[in-house]
């Protein structure tokens, strides 16, 4: 056992700590990167997508956003900095239904030039011109987001009933999957590191024991 501890160093406690919380943390998501993406006309087509799906390609359609979201910073002294946008969800349509889509607030401004072209184009206009690329992991809405998701879709004229029978809420919130797999790649690197570091330093404490 002596010999085990001592091969533990800071820095190998450094490569084991950091590349473990790097492949931990972006594991999931680098998992669904590597599933074949499905486009935004796809959904429209009838291809079904479900928690974990890999979403990504232009935005063909926008209903106009049901929910924004906003981060603050907390102080030590109980104070807090004032909200800070960052993006906003929106309603896109399904050939099942409808799903959010959760972008960034540099995709705001193209988000909501998609959404009046949408709707010029259900008043007999010309089909939306605006091309916003996006990429994305589909997760179950939060139970907070559904209530704005639903009081939507009931403003568009849905029931209860027919919300419900739409069935559970998905949300596509935007994901920069070839940061992810970068991140994923750094984690593994550093893990196999410390496996070899530790394999070397190991070997040499036993050959000091001899």
């Amino acid at each position: 056992m002596d010999r085990f501890f001592r091969c533990i160093t800071k820095g190998w406690l450094f490569l084991i700590l950091v590349g473990g919380a790097l492949a931990v943390l972006n594991g999931r998501l680098f998992i669904t990167s590597m599933k074949p993406a499905v486009s935004f006309q796809d959904m429209l087509d009838g291809t079904e997508i479900h928690e974990g799906s890999h979403v990504a390609g232009n935005v063909v359609y926008s209903l106009d956003y049901f929910a924004e979201e906003t981060t603050y910073t907390r102080y030590k002294d109980g104070s807090r900095s004032g909200d800070r946008k960052n993006g906003k969800y929106y309603l896109i349509p399904t050939a099942s239904g409808f799903a959010g889509l959760k972008c960034r607030e540099v995709d705001v401004s193209d988000m909501n030039k998609l959404t009046d072209e949408t709707f010029d184009l259900l008043e007999g206009g010309a089909e939306p011109s605006t091309e916003i690329f996006l990429q994305g992991r589909v997760e179950k809405m939060d139970d907070s987001l559904v209530k704005y998701f639903n009081e939507y879709l009931m403003d568009m004229g849905y029931s209860e009933s027919e919300i419900s029978a739409l069935g559970e809420p998905l949300v596509i919130r935007y994901t920069s999957f070839g940061a992810v797999r970068v991140m994923f790649a750094i984690g593994v690197v550093f893990l196999v590191a410390a496996g070899i570091i530790f394999k070397i330093r190991f070997k040499r404490e036993g050959q000091k024991a001899d």
